[in-house]
């Protein structure tokens, strides 16, 4: 086991269990600012864990999504909840981290798209900025022309990640404490990535990955989570 990935191997055991109102709110304000973007798409879920995103892309017509997760655990819980999509190909498993050849090999399985339609990194980039960076580049390039990437990432700022307004309590505010102090410590022990970033700081990296290209703010009720968008 690549011990970068110790907490994903880890939150392979009860990520459903907290799949709490926060995620599904995060996966509605998703879902609303992509629109019939997700009609007939070919999208990539980076970090899809037990298939929860992915269920619902195909719920809302998705014609196949590219199930990408480095946990094989994660991947057995997806092909358990869609094993029909997975017989017919609608959903395809791969198991691998989001790195700078993976959008290359997977695009080498459809020379005939002229890309994917959405690829997302829903709380899965946590990497260095220059590496991030790199990853990002690579999505960008094999997005289809007015293909749209994703990025939906928790907040650097403490502050806004655990608390509400000021240091008002929310009722995610202990589990947000506990999952960034454990998190915090992987990281400073070297092993895994936990790297975060503020909204401004994830609009420039996907500006810098995409130039001239459009880069928006995804409007969302969750303070604790950043949700911004790029155009391939």
């Amino acid at each position: 086991m690549d011990r970068r990935f110790w907490s994903w191997h880890l939150s392979a055991l009860f990520y459903e269990r907290t799949y709490n109102n926060i995620a599904h709110q995060l996966d509605e304000d998703l879902f609303s600012y992509l629109g019939d973007r997700t009609r007939g798409a070919l999208v990539v879920d980076c970090g899809c864990g037990p298939g929860i995103v992915t269920q619902k892309f195909l719920q809302r017509e998705a014609a196949r999504v590219l199930a990408v997760d480095v946990n094989a655990g994660m991947l057995r819980q997806v092909r358990l909840r869609l094993a029909d999509a997975v017989s017919a190909r609608r959903v395809v498993l791969v198991r691998d981290s989001a790195n700078v050849h993976l959008f290359s090999r997977l695009r080498d399985q459809y020379p005939d798209s002229q890309g994917f339609d959405i690829i997302l990194f829903k709380r899965s980039l946590y990497v260095k900025p220059e590496r991030a960076l790199a990853i990002l580049r690579a999505a960008v390039t094999s997005l289809r022309p007015g293909g749209v990437l994703v990025i939906v990432h928790g907040e650097r700022s403490l502050r806004r990640y655990a608390f509400g307004p000021g240091l008002g309590l929310k009722h995610y505010t202990l589990y947000h404490l506990f999952n960034r102090t454990i998190s915090t410590l992987g990281e400073k022990l070297g092993i895994g990535d936990y790297t975060l970033y503020t909204q401004n700081e994830l609009i420039d990296l996907l500006r810098v990955a995409s130039p001239g290209q459009r880069v928006e703010l995804i409007p969302s009720q969750q303070r604790a989570y950043n949700l911004v968008a790029a155009f391939g």
